[in-house]
């Protein structure tokens, strides 16, 4: 491989990364101002954090290290996915959780995994052999029942988008809960989001599930998940709020670009300009412990750094990387 060879190479993982950080930067965007959320939000701060194999689930780590399909070129990055995953659907499974929350805190885990998958190319196959593997462990240890197989990365359109119906869904009753109270200060963050939704479900039926397009195999995952919203928005927002906060039905195709009576620039009422009553760290109300948090800095401008620091660490080594090669390429001549 010549010099020039090297150097597309190079060059190419370096956009590559970059690629992968936008969508860590889309993850953090996902879960943005929706304080209303904050349940969920903290699940997927502790499904996130880094794992400690020295911890409660350390005896059952070994099987990650027996799996035969789990070597490579990137046997470490794989076995410690699947660690981090074993651990996750443990806690989930150890977790005292009624009925009605298991799918919805599973559904966090399904998030978690869709982005860690983005990050680490870990491949569905994989993914899948794992969840395979474990249940029996997780129902003769615990005697509890593990979170079925998902993958937010296989056989859904626009899986973003479909997280953010699914979080509806499975928090219908959270969302009931802050309309019910017009005055509350997530009201406006609350019914962003609802609009969100309604535009996502909108667009996506439209492109995917009309005239019979959702017999289509490869779409029916995707029309099942619209399909759970329409009810659950038809049946509990808009027909309960839906005059009171002039609400649209799901039949119109028409995107709605703002929300009456909330701010048009802002993420809730509560964070106007004017207003000199409000602390400075106001306008953050609604980022969520999920972006992290740095001491005397904002959770956004934390975010912000972050990104900043990833992108400066990663063009530091594509510069050393193709100073070696240069160097190296100059000797030999």
């Amino acid at each position: 491989m010549d010099f020039s060879q090297l150097k597309q190479k190079v060059y190419l993982h370096f956009i590559f990364k970059i690629i992968i950080y936008i969508e860590l930067f889309e993850k953090s965007e996902l879960f943005l101002y929706y304080k209303f959320l904050e349940e969920i939000l903290n699940l997927y701060d502790i499904l996130d954090k880094p794992l400690v194999e020295k911890g409660q689930n350390e005896e059952h780590f070994n099987i990650c290290n027996s799996f035969p399909w789990l070597k490579g070129d990137n046997e470490g990055e794989y076995k410690k996915f699947c660690k981090k995953l074993l651990n996750n659907l443990l806690l989930l499974s150890n977790s005292n959780y009624g009925d009605g929350n298991f799918f919805k805190y599973c559904d966090v885990l399904y998030m978690w995994m869709y982005f860690e998958i983005k990050e680490k190319g870990i491949p569905n196959d994989i993914t899948k052999q794992i969840f395979d593997e474990t249940p029996q462990m997780i129902n003769v240890t615990l005697s509890k029942t593990p979170c079925p197989y998902l993958n937010f990365n296989e056989n859904y359109h626009e899986p973003k988008k479909l997280m953010k119906l699914r979080i509806f869904e499975y928090n219908t009753s959270t969302f009931v809960n802050t309309l019910k109270d017009i005055k509350s200060l997530n009201n406006c963050s609350c019914l962003k989001y609802i609009y969100e939704c309604i535009n996502i479900y909108k667009e996506m039926h439209s492109k995917y599930c009309l005239g019979g397009r959702n017999l289509n195999p490869t779409n029916k995952d995707t029309c099942d998940i619209l399909h759970n919203f329409n009810i659950n928005y038809s049946n509990y927002i808009h027909n309960k709020y839906g005059s009171t906060y002039d609400l649209p039905s799901l039949s119109g195709d028409i995107p709605i670009p703002h929300i009456i009576g909330c701010p048009l620039d802002e993420k809730d009422q509560g964070l106007s300009s004017n207003n000199d009553n409000q602390s400075d760290n106001s306008i953050f109300l609604y980022v969520p412990k999920v972006l992290g948090t740095m001491a005397g800095v904002s959770s956004l401008l934390a975010l912000l750094y972050k990104v900043m620091q990833i992108f400066i660490k990663i063009y530091a080594k594509y510069c050393i990387i193709m100073n070696k090669i240069y160097l190296h390429n100059k000797s030999s001549l």
